[in-house]
């Protein structure tokens, strides 16, 4: 099961990824991930996700592989 993404961004030319983590549940969105600069993070939680959207813009494949790991795995997906 694939729990993280990573992405180009071409706003601004780096690089940004999301970790998901089923078990606490959120989703860590993070800018410049594996950088020096230490992976500028904010947390989402994974009902915030599926009710809202993502707090980041993935691009669309990505996005629709986070939703279909959501759906399947997720305890409140399986309510």
């Amino acid at each position: 099961m694939t729990t993280s993404w990573i992405w180009a961004d071409e706003a601004t030319g780096g690089v940004k990824g999301a970790r998901l983590d089923l078990a606490l549940g959120f989703i860590e969105w993070v800018d410049q991930p594996g950088c020096a600069c230490g992976d500028a993070a904010s947390r989402q939680p994974v009902a915030d996700f599926l009710s809202t959207g993502p707090l980041e813009s993935p691009p669309a494949d990505v996005l629709a592989e986070m939703r279909q790991t959501l759906s399947i795995d997720s305890p409140r997906a399986r309510r």
